[in-house]
């Protein structure tokens, strides 16, 4: 299950972006209250997708978005920058500091959902066009046949390396004992 990572200081925002995300399936969504502590807790577990208001305290989306940019475990993170400043100026200083997208509020739901499984698939396709397996905190190239967890190789053997792929590739799936050890062999 993918995760999402809403950050807004007002609660009845996670509440209906919650209720709208629900309705795509397959995604678990996660709260930040501000920038600081999103990013936080996105590099606590990398998650598939960020969601973030830019008028906040402690530290403003934008910040938070150029801090995800500058963060090799989270450059590849799409961000979608949510709020409700809709002039165009605004518009530029978010794609300027790194958001792959931009939604004024009050926004349409289904539009919302759009946005979400457009930035959710071309997110997928760069990182399989790249040879890269991400979950979490976990990056597997799997064209040099290296694991890094959180920017740091792990040395593994050549089985270890496809069982881990193997298991990374399905998240929150149960996988067999017998798929493992074929998947080792």
């Amino acid at each position: 299950m993918r995760k999402i990572l809403l950050v807004d200081d007002e609660p009845a925002i996670h509440t209906l972006v919650s209720a709208i995300v629900s309705v795509i399936g397959d995604l678990e969504f996660v709260s930040a209250f501000n920038g600081r502590e999103a990013l936080a807790k996105a590099r606590a577990e990398v998650p598939a997708l960020i969601i973030s208001d830019v008028s906040m305290p402690d530290m403003d989306g934008l910040t938070l978005c150029r801090s995800v940019r500058e963060d090799p475990a989270l450059e590849a993170t799409p961000v979608l920058l949510l709020t409700a400043r809709g002039e165009s100026q605004d518009k530029y200083s978010g794609f300027l500091q790194g958001a792959d997208d931009y939604l004024v509020k009050p926004f349409d739901a289904t539009e919302l959902q759009f946005r979400i499984k457009a930035l959710l698939r071309r997110s997928t396709a760069v990182d399989a066009a790249a040879g890269l397996v991400k979950d979490g905190r976990l990056t597997l190239d799997t064209k040099r046949y290296t694991a890094l967890f959180d920017g740091q190789e792990i040395r593994l053997t050549g089985s270890e390396f496809a069982i881990l792929r193997f298991l990374a590739e399905r998240p929150g799936q149960v996988v067999s004992v017998e798929a493992l050890l074929t998947e080792a062999l």
